[in-house]
């Protein structure tokens, strides 16, 4: 029996580990002390504890005692390091993944750029990272110049990717310090910090070739994935094929990546990159030396499974399931899949990272709908690694069907306890441009306020923020909750739970064994608050509601993003008087409440809460503030001290937090009173960084 280690965590893991469950192996998982709750320890066969997913030499030395056979690296951390393939092959251990040579060619943004200009493949001008630092800082124009490389300017780490150790700089002033700060962020992301300078390109597409080499020079390309989505320089959402490759389009971009495959006798699964221009020229990007975060649209649009091809490559076969790696052929794509990235971020807040507890965690159940996951209900996002949740891919015949299905399984998966971007991903999935295909990486930008909409309309946010119905939303939760805790022997027994909650309870309403009535029926604000068979579901129905809603017509429900249609949170209608609307409710803090429906979380003030509710930002008082952190992290600089005088704008901490870099600024002039925190500290949550009062 084979014997594989994973060398990563979260939803990569779990896949990985699937996909060696299918052979019948042994598996172990590395992971760290900071990593307990990861649902993958628990999957596992062992738990191969080290300090940090970074530490080569720990990784294979707990392998080899383990008595490996194979070690994954997944991607990220080490997945892209040759040194640590080379440890693996030196230990005597498969490395599923291309060879240390292969990394050192391909691997390095930098290195990558020279094989593809020794192969023909267009590339853009750089400043490479070895004349960032020969050169003083003031001769970097001139050389920028001689190469045609003109503002905005694009920072770029050498290793890694995912938008990590990536700056856009819009005037060569902020040049320096964007190439610091890029260097910073790679190498706690990378353990490398070598970074470069090339012209940034404003609105292009994204488009990449997933490759599959033999080791020997032959291969095969499995068509390509448009990536053009993306904020910070990080993907949201991908899909197989792109709208806009044709035919001939993907025959030469593949020649061309094959091109790379052969010069560089690559072995195994990889990934050439493109911006692609109106015009049909394309550019080569970079080459990553693993498997990519967006493979399942390609395994869904082409029928493999590109996991169990490197297992089997790394034991020494070609895969059967793909072609023949000596003839070049042009793959015939099946229908369209599309991939959204679930994060635990805001995006309605410049996408703040938002690590916390997942009170709920619900996957979308469609058919047709593939899910990988890393955590599960119960669990939390980590705030000392990245914020993805899920990944939630959808496969269907056409484009538009699988926008559609995209749509529906986003609006079915339902997160409480930290804030994510589910209803910015369905807002993308649903916006004519997307459906049509006319994005480009600058679309985001474009459309950021209109994709950070509400999706229901705010005639039901009023609704639900009234005191009558959040009373009725929380006495509902408060019996539930008293039933499943044994309060009372059974659901019929529901009435009889006495003064126990009797102040959220109104005085005017009817309990009974299926929910809580708010008000007269004869009253407007009547509400019905039933649980539904499914844990945290309530139908929520009553004569306060349908007048709520009285004055949206059918026809503009079926039309707006507030769906009669929708396949779980839905509204319904009987004989066109009685609506039901279908929504998950929960109380992830003391203080609040969250309901989720028609694909939007709302976040509403628990009632009668007499605590004091937690401060966010900034107040303290006319003429004082108090500074807080956005979100939980580490404080890596601190700018100021007690007693410095600050300008509104000025740059006074700066945090991490899911390995990226926040500038913490001044909100206005005025006095450092205190400083509440120095340089390593954790944050919880929203602390307090500083205090600043009026100058006097």
């Amino acid at each position: 029996m084979k014997r594989l280690v994973i060398a990563n965590r979260g939803e990569i893991a779990r896949r990985i580990l699937r996909a060696g469950r299918d052979y019948g192996w042994k598996i172990a998982v590395i992971s760290t002390p900071e990593d307990q709750d990861a649902p993958v320890r628990y999957e596992a066969d062992a738990v191969l504890e080290v300090d940090s997913f970074l530490n080569a030499r720990a990784i294979v030395a707990a392998a080899k005692d383990w008595q490996a056979d194979l070690i994954h690296p997944g991607y990220g951390f080490l997945s892209e390091n040759a040194e640590f393939a080379q440890l693996v092959e030196d230990a005597g251990i498969a490395f599923v993944g291309p060879t240390a040579v292969n990394m050192r060619a391909m691997g390095g943004k930098e290195s990558a750029k020279a094989f593809a200009r020794k192969c023909g493949v267009p590339t853009l001008e750089a400043l490479l990272s070895d004349e960032l630092k020969s050169l003083p800082e003031n001769k970097w124009p001139d050389a920028l110049q001689k190469r045609g490389i003109i503002a905005p300017y694009l920072v770029k780490a050498s290793g890694g990717g995912g938008g990590r150790g990536m700056r856009i700089v819009g005037d060569f002033k902020d040049l320096p310090e964007a190439v610091r700060r890029a260097s910073q962020e790679a190498q706690a992301s990378f353990n490398d910090p070598t970074v470069f300078v090339e012209r940034y390109l404003v609105a292009p597409r994204h488009v990449e070739i997933q490759v599959f080499g033999d080791g020997k020079g032959g291969g095969v390309f499995l068509g390509e994935r448009e990536c053009s989505l993306q904020r910070r320089h990080q993907k949201v959402l991908e899909e197989a094929p792109s709208a806009v490759v044709d035919h001939n389009l993907r025959e030469k971009m593949g020649r061309a990546s094959m091109a790379l495959v052969a010069e560089t006798k690559y072995r195994g699964a990889g990934t050439v990159e493109f911006l692609l221009t109106n015009d049909g020229s394309f550019f080569f990007l970079e080459m990553n030396t693993r498997l990519q975060v967006e493979h399942p649209v390609t395994e869904l649009v082409y029928g493999v499974d590109l996991v169990k091809s490197q297992f089997e490559l790394a034991m020494g076969q070609w895969p059967a399931q793909l072609a023949r790696p000596d003839v070049f052929s042009v793959p015939v794509p099946n229908g369209v899949a599309i991939e959204a990235r679930l994060l635990a971020e805001d995006p309605r807040s410049g996408f703040l990272p938002t690590p916390g507890p997942l009170v709920v965690c619900k996957e979308s159940q469609l058919f047709g709908v593939r899910v990988d996951s890393g955590v599960s209900e119960g669990g939390r996002v980590n705030d000392r690694f990245d914020s993805m949740i899920s990944k939630i891919i959808a496969h269907a015949p056409t484009r538009a069907a699988a926008c559609d299905l995209l749509s529906r399984a986003l609006e079915t998966t339902v997160i409480h306890g930290c804030t994510t971007n589910l209803p910015f991903l369905t807002a993308c999935a649903r916006h004519p441009n997307y459906v049509s295909g006319e994005v480009s990486t600058a679309w985001i930008g474009e459309n950021l306020s209109a994709l950070n909409e509400s999706l229901i309309p705010e005639t039901l946010v009023e609704f639900f923020q009234r005191p009558d119905v959040r009373r009725a939303l929380a006495s509902a939760l408060l019996l539930r909750s008293a039933q499943f805790a044994h309060y009372v022997p059974s659901a019929s027994a529901a009435v009889h739970i006495g003064d126990r909650f009797a102040s959220l309870i109104p005085s005017s309403r009817e309990r009974n064994a299926s929910g809580l009535n708010v008000g007269s029926k004869l009253e407007f604000s009547a509400v019905d608050v039933l649980p539904a068979e499914e844990p945290h579901v309530f139908r929520i129905r009553g004569r306060g509601l349908v007048e709520c809603l009285k004055g949206l017509s059918e026809e503009s429900l079926h039309r707006s993003t507030f769906s009669l249609q929708a396949a779980s949170h839905r509204a319904r209608s009987a004989n066109g008087t009685e609506l039901e609307v279908l929504c998950t409710l929960s109380r992830p803090r003391g203080q609040h409440i969250q309901i989720t429906l028609f694909g939007e979380t709302l976040t509403l003030e628990w009632p009668d809460d007499t605590r004091a509710q937690l401060e966010v930002g900034v107040s303290d008082g006319v003429g004082d503030a108090l500074l807080k952190a956005p979100m939980a992290g580490k404080v890596l600089e601190v700018r100021v001290t007690d007693g410095d005088t600050v300008n509104e704008g000025d740059l006074l901490f700066v945090l991490e937090s899911m390995k990226m870099q926040l500038e913490i600024r001044a909100p206005r002039a005025g006095t450092v009173a205190s400083v509440r925190v120095q340089a390593g500290m954790t944050l919880a949550g929203p602390d307090v960084l500083a205090e600043i009062r009026d100058s006097v």
